[in-house]
């Protein structure tokens, strides 16, 4: 007879074969773009596996786990509003300092680039997206990374904690917006492609991925520091911080989409 209640997901993960471990020994050796891309296939095949194993799961559990459906989404709109307003407000006075300046020039540049995303993420069904996530019971792993995720005999897995109700494509973008902001080189469009392949997935699943992706998520999240004057840091200290943040974000990819 199936179970109905469980004490938590981790339970019902272990039913249906998921082992639990301690640990998974990392891997820090080098790998050469052409090895580490064939890594990141892999392990995006680990998290379609284990999305058809958690997704669609409508039992109990004592233990509840979050829905974090359109979560990251909708705070991307709120920081975007926010940015707005601060660049009107230097715009309606005088710049006091060379940081009120270089966010003056660099928040332009980049509030544009959020909103192209979040333009792009609204013209690609996003609320049919949603609408599939819900009505499938999609449950994402979140904590996807190879030290938390690999196969054996069977999946194993370290960290259950950040299970949750969300759309299947996030559990994608956590892999590669890390690898990204590490500065790693794959062929990202490869492996969005092969994911929404995995998944069974249309063109707006990797559209979605992708604007994700190409959002400033480094850059606003300095500015978030800034405005809640949450760090000590000197103009020079957060200047360099901003900068550092335009790196890590690195390319968008969504002039290229459409091109397509």
């Amino acid at each position: 007879m199936r179970r109905f209640f469980y004490d938590s997901f981790q339970d019902y993960a272990k039913e249906q074969g998921i082992k639990k471990v301690d640990f998974i020994l990392k891997n820090n050796e080098a790998l050469s773009k052409k090895l580490l891309e064939e890594r990141v296939l892999s392990q995006l095949q680990l998290i379609a596996e284990f999305h058809n194993i958690a997704c669609g799961f409508n039992g109990y559990l004592k233990k509840r786990i979050n829905n974090d459906t359109c979560k990251l989404v909708e705070e991307y709109k709120v920081q975007v509003k926010r940015l707005g307003k601060y660049l009107e407000k230097i715009k309606e006075q005088e710049v006091k300092n060379d940081l009120e300046k270089f966010i003056c020039i660099e928040g332009e540049k980049q509030l544009e680039r959020a909103d192209q995303c979040l333009d792009f993420i609204g013209e690609n069904s996003y609320m049919d997206l949603i609408s599939r996530s819900m009505k499938n019971i999609e449950i994402c792993l979140t904590d996807v990374d190879f030290d938390n995720l690999v196969k054996n005999e069977a999946l194993e897995i370290v960290n259950f904690d950040d299970v949750a109700y969300n759309l299947v494509e996030m559990d994608a973008y956590y892999l590669l917006y890390k690898l990204k902001k590490r500065g790693f080189v794959i062929d990202f469009y490869k492996c969005v492609d092969k994911f929404c392949s995995l998944e069974g997935l249309e063109d707006s699943s990797k559209n979605f991925i992708l604007a994700l992706l190409s959002y400033p998520h480094e850059f606003m999240r300095i500015y978030e520091k800034y405005r809640r004057n949450k760090k000590s840091w000197t103009e020079g200290e957060y200047i360099k911080r901003f900068s550092d943040a335009i790196r890590e974000d690195g390319i968008s990819f969504i002039n290229e989409v459409k091109k397509c």
